[in-house]
């Protein structure tokens, strides 16, 4: 019997794309600016040096996020003040860097997807555990644990995992034990509902968990044949959930 039910974030419960990602880099490099321009700085750094370095960074984490780790909001900041030329940058400007680079998030906002909130009102209202477990990168979880709040949909989770925290990433299995682990159940009474068919669908089931395909079209031409089941509509999940609870 299912118990539980685990959610991804992005592009699963909440909606990104290549535009609000360019938004997001440049928010946060305008959130930077004033604080790497403070009496602490050594120099005057350039527009066309904060983005190369941010480019940088992003080139950093794509290589640790292929081998399914994630660095903390530190390692990130001190990567980007390395790759700015800024490594002698003040140690008490890293604070007020980090909350300008991951605040941004707060700023510009995701939106869900539809019928998310009823959804998880009606796993609520059924007595399942709900937890979320989500790669972060650059939008880290003390952010997303806000934006989740702010959007009215961080009461309905009993456990929220995040990748910069724990510094491995879906699919490894570790990201899913310790979100089970703080549902309190057994793999195989919970089920994973996810986009990404590799580290949603594939992490789920070497888990030892169900497997949903969250499928919305977001990743052309991707197919899997390790998922229990496929929906495209949060409001499919409810009727799927009562067939496996019969």
């Amino acid at each position: 019997m299912i118990e539980g039910v685990t959610f991804d974030w992005w592009n699963t419960v909440a909606r990104t794309s290549p535009e609000q990602d360019q938004a997001l880099r440049a928010l946060r490099i305008e959130r930077m600016r004033p604080v790497l321009a403070g009496p602490s700085s050594a120099r005057t750094i350039g527009d066309q040096e904060l983005f190369s370095a941010y480019d940088r960074q992003t080139e950093l984490l794509a290589d640790a996020w292929a081998r399914n780790v994630d660095l903390s909001p530190a390692e990130q900041i001190a990567a980007f003040l390395r790759f700015a030329g800024l490594d002698g940058h003040g140690a008490s400007a890293a604070g007020p860097l980090a909350e300008a680079f991951g605040g941004a998030l707060l700023q510009l906002p995701p939106s869900l997807f539809p019928h998310v909130i009823e959804s998880l009102e009606w796993l609520q209202r059924e007595g399942y555990a709900v937890g979320l477990v989500s790669n972060t990168g650059r939008t880290w979880g003390r952010y997303l644990r806000r934006v989740q709040d702010d959007l009215g949909i961080g009461k309905y989770f009993d456990a929220r995992v995040f990748s910069d925290e724990l510094g491995v990433r879906k699919p490894d299995r570790r990201i899913f034990e310790a979100a089970l682990a703080d549902l309190g159940l057994p793999p195989d009474r919970v089920v994973h509902v996810g986009d990404d068919v590799a580290a949603d669908v594939a992490g789920a089931k070497e888990s030892g968990m169900r497997a949903v395909w969250f499928n919305t079209g977001f990743w052309k031409g991707v197919a899997t044949d390790r998922a229990d089941a496929e929906i495209g509509d949060h409001a499919d999940l409810p009727a799927l959930l009562r067939r496996w609870r019969a």
